[in-house]
C-alpha cells in the first residue's frame, strides 16, 4: 500500500502553496494545542476562533499571510482558512444533532505527530536509542516468557540509532559542502558557528567524546545479546513467546526469528566504528578548514601598503628618466582586469525628499464593505431577533404551528432566516429560547417555495421566564 493510498489525495495542497509556512504553523499549533490535551472533539466555532487567535499571532511575528486582503475581517480569514483545511483532508466534522465538532483525521494526525517530533527535535540524541536497546535486551534475558516484545523494541531501537547516526554523518557532510561554497569571511564563520557549532559539536558530535557517551553501553549490549543467542534455554522460552504472541509460525520458526533478530543488533552496534570514523574524519576537515581561514584571515583583502611603500622608494631611488629598479614588489606585468585593481568604495547617493501622499480612498470598497456588513447583519440570527419573531409569530396565543408562520413572501426574507432555524429551539443560544418555549415535531409537512421540512407546533411555557 502506496503512502497515497493512505492520506487523502489533496493534503499537501496547503504546505505546497505561497503561504505553505502558515498553513504549516497552523497545523502544528492545532494539533498540539487544539486537539492535543482535548479528550472530547471540540465544536467547530471553538476551532475557528483558535485559528483566528492564531492568525493574529503569526502576522504579528511574521508579515501579512499573503493570500488574502488584509482588510478582510479575521474571522472570515479564519473561516477561509478552516474551509481549506476541511477540503485538503486534514479536518473531519460530525455532527451531533444540531452541532458540528471537529477532529483531526486520523491519518493526517499521524502524519503531524511525526513532523512535530521532528519539529522538536525529539530524534536529535543518542543516548536514549542506546539505553532502550541495553534495557530491552536486559529485560528479555530476565523474564523470556513474558518480555519477548522487548527482543523486537531493541531491533527497531537499533535501527532508529543507526538511522540518526547516518543523519549526523550526512548533515556533517553538507555543512561542510556549505562553508566550502562561502565567499567571505562573514559568511564562513557564521556556518561554522551556527551550523557545525551549534547543530552538531555542542548537541550530538560532542557526545561521542565525552566521558559519559552513550557509546560505553555499545560493549554491553554486543555482551548481552551474544549471551541470549548462547542460551539454548533463554532462545527457547523467546521462540515459544515469539509462537504465543503470532510473531512466528511455531516455536522452532520463533526460536529463529530470535537469533535473527539478535543478530541484527549485534551487527548494528559492531559497524558503528565505521559510522564514528566518517563522522571524525568530516569534523576534521571542517576544523581544518576553519583553522586555515583564521590563519590567514589578516592577508585576505588586505591592502599592500608595504609593497606599494617599497616600490615608490624603489621608483625614486631611481635616476630620472629611467624605470630599471629591481624590485620584487613591482609588478612584472600589467593587471589583468578590474578585479586585480583596487578600487575606492562608492559613496551613497544622498536620499531625495519626497512628498507623502495621503492614500486615496476606493469608493466602490467602502461601498463593498459596508453592503457586506449589512449583508451578515441581516442574515445573523441573534436571541433578540429569535425570540421576538417567536413572540410576533404567538401574539396573545399560547401555541402556533410552523405552518402558520411558513414566510413564502421576498419582502420577508429576514423572517425567513428566522423561520428555517426554529427547529433548532432546544439548542440554540446554549438553551435561551427553550427557557420560555417549548416545541413538538408533528407528522404533516410544511412544503413552500422556500423550503420543505417537518411541521411543529411552538407553545408558551407556563411559567416560564421572560428572556
Amino acid at each position: 500500500m502506496g503512502l497515497f493510498d493512505v492520506l487523502p489525495d489533496e493534503l499537501f495542497k496547503p504546505l505546497a502553496s505561497p503561504s505553505r509556512r502558515f498553513y504549516a504553523d497552523a497545523l502544528l499549533s492545532l494539533h498540539e494545542k487544539t486537539f492535543g490535551m482535548s479528550a472530547e472533539a471540540p465544536r467547530r466555532s471553538a476551532v475557528i476562533h483558535e485559528i483566528a487567535d492564531f492568525i493574529t499571532r503569526w502576522e504579528t511575528a511574521n508579515g501579512n499571510i499573503g493570500e488574502d486582503d488584509p482588510r478582510t475581517p479575521r474571522e472570515e480569514r479564519a473561516r477561509a482558512v478552516y474551509q481549506r483545511l476541511l477540503e485538503t483532508g486534514w479536518l473531519m466534522e460530525h455532527r451531533d444533532r444540531y452541532l458540528r465538532f471537529v477532529d483531526l483525521d486520523p491519518d493526517a494526525s499521524g502524519l503531524l505527530h511525526v513532523l512535530s517530533a521532528t519539529v522538536r527535535g525529539e530524534t536529535r540524541t543518542y543516548g536514549g536509542a542506546v539505553i532502550g536497546v541495553l534495557s530491552a535486551l536486559e529485560s528479555a534475558a530476565s523474564n523470556p516468557a513474558e518480555r519477548s516484545e522487548n527482543v523486537r523494541n531493541a531491533i527497531v531501537a537499533s535501527k532508529d540509532f543507526l538511522a540518526h547516526m547516518r543523519m549526523v554523518s550526512v548533515s556533517l557532510r553538507k555543512v561542510e559542502e556549505k562553508i566550502l561554497r562561502q565567499t567571505s569571511l562573514h559568511d564562513v564563520f557564521r556556518s561554522f558557528f551556527e551550523e557545525f557549532v551549534q547543530q552538531h559539536l555542542i548537541a550530538d558530535y560532542k557526545t561521542l567524546h565525552t566521558k559519559n557517551n552513550p557509546f560505553r553501553f555499545r560493549s554491553r549490549i554486543i555482551q548481552q545479546a551474544r549471551a541470549i543467542s548462547s542460551s539454548s534455554l533463554t532462545v527457547m522460552h523467546l521462540g515459544e513467546a515469539y509462537f504465543r504472541e503470532g510473531r512466528a509460525v511455531s516455536p522452532a520458526m520463533g526460536q529463529v526469528a530470535v537469533l535473527d533478530d539478535l543478530a541484527v543488533i549485534v551487527e548494528v552496534f559492531e559497524s558503528t566504528e565505521s559510522h564514528l570514523a566518517a563522522i571524525d574524519a568530516t569534523a576534521t576537515r571542517i576544523e581544518r578548514r576553519i583553522a586555515n581561514t583564521a590563519r590567514y584571515m589578516d592577508r585576505v583583502g588586505r591592502t599592500a601598503e608595504s609593497s606599494i611603500l617599497d616600490a615608490m622608494k624603489a621608483v625614486a631611488a631611481s635616476p630620472v628618466g629611467t624605470l630599471n629598479s629591481a624590485t620584487s614588489m613591482l609588478f612584472r606585468g600589467l593587471p589583468v582586469g578590474p578585479p586585480h585593481m583596487s578600487t575606492p568604495r562608492r559613496e551613497r547617493p544622498p536620499i531625495d525628499t519626497t512628498t507623502v501622499r495621503a492614500p486615496v480612498k476606493d469608493v466602490a470598497y467602502d461601498r463593498f464593505l459596508a453592503a457586506k456588513s449589512d449583508y451578515l447583519r441581516r442574515t445573523k440570527v441573534t436571541p433578540k431577533n429569535y425570540i421576538a419573531f417567536i413572540d410576533k409569530a404567538l401574539g396573545a396565543s399560547i401555541a402556533v404551528r410552523g405552518s402558520t408562520m411558513a414566510v413564502d413572501s421576498v419582502e420577508n426574507v429576514d423572517d425567513f432566516i428566522v423561520f428555517q432555524r426554529l427547529r433548532e429551539l432546544p439548542t440554540i443560544f446554549e438553551g435561551l429560547a427553550a427557557r420560555k418555549y417549548e416545541i413538538e415535531m408533528l407528522e404533516d409537512r410544511i412544503t413552500t417555495e422556500w423550503i420543505d421540512c417537518q411541521d411543529f407546533l411552538i407553545r408558551r411555557k407556563q411559567g416560564g421566564r421572560h428572556v
